[in-house]
């Protein structure tokens, strides 16, 4: 007798697939995040992945930076502040690489024109302490680089991208717009999302977080007159930072975003370190 295979049993063994696909990445996080640090291995000194470091309240933290390879201190540039998934979090500090936006940025450096900060937290981004290793990572490079003030996005990928809004909505001022991907939703959050451009991103059938969590919290904000695009791919999957990247216009629409009062600089760019 011949097996029949119903589209919901074929729709399972993906998500099995899927699913073990995301158990096999969390334990080898930290041997992508290296190797993501080493794509630029060639460019000059001061550009590329960079490590540091950044200190809150005395305790000192993660952090990896992008800076272009054509990186010039007299230009400024748009910059990304993006925040990894629980998978990724802990203190080893390639973990922040290796899921979302670095393994983009890893397939073709040299023309990738933001500058980019990678902080890591040791879980989630909720609670006052995380938000402020945020915000004092983006107050770092703003003293180091030639940052556009105006020009700053905060992204983030699966807790990262529940980060981006929660975030994004209690520091509006600072950020020109938010690209939340396979992000939990946060529809509390959308009356202070309304002057912020949005663009999020979900798989429809991702195994982690339910894409109608994107899509509510994105309706949330266009029904209080917000901006908020909503693009899904018809794919399983959690993690679709490629996907977003590669197949929409995404980099050509962030690079456009401009806060509309962009908060004047408060201090004079020093020599990288």
């Amino acid at each position: 007798m011949s097996r029949i295979t119903t589209p919901r049993v074929r729709f399972l063994r993906t998500l099995a697939i899927a699913l073990l696909a995301v158990l096999a990445l969390s334990s080898s996080v930290g041997c992508r995040g290296a190797s993501v640090a080493q794509s630029t291995s060639r460019f000059r000194a001061g550009t590329g992945f960079i490590y540091s470091t950044v200190d809150v309240e005395g305790e000192s933290h993660p952090l990896w930076v992008f800076i272009p390879r054509d990186y010039d201190p007299a230009k400024r540039y748009p910059t990304i502040v993006f925040l990894h998934g629980l998978f990724e979090a802990g203190s080893d500090g390639s973990g922040a690489l290796s899921a979302g936006l670095g393994p983009v940025i890893a397939r073709d450096p040299e023309r990738w024109p933001f500058i980019v900060l990678f902080p890591q937290s040791s879980g989630t981004w909720r609670g006052p302490a995380r938000e402020k290793l945020v915000m004092q990572s983006l107050d770092w490079a703003e003293q180091r680089y030639a940052v556009d003030r105006g020009r700053v996005i905060l992204a983030g990928l699966s807790y990262g991208g529940l980060g981006t809004w929660e975030i994004g909505a209690r520091h509006a001022d600072r950020f020109a717009a938010l690209v939340p991907v396979a992000a939990f939703g946060a529809r509390d959050c959308a009356d202070e999302l309304r002057g912020v451009p949005v663009w999020a991103f979900h798989n429809r059938h991702d195994p982690i977080v339910d894409a109608q969590a994107s899509r509510e919290t994105c309706a949330q904000i266009e029904q209080l007159g917000g901006q908020a695009r909503y693009t899904a791919f018809d794919r399983v999957g959690h993690d679709c930072w490629d996907s977003a990247v590669a197949q929409t216009g995404l980099v050509d629409w962030m690079l456009r975003q401009r806060a509309p009062h962009a908060p004047a600089a408060r201090i004079e760019v020093s020599s990288a370190e």
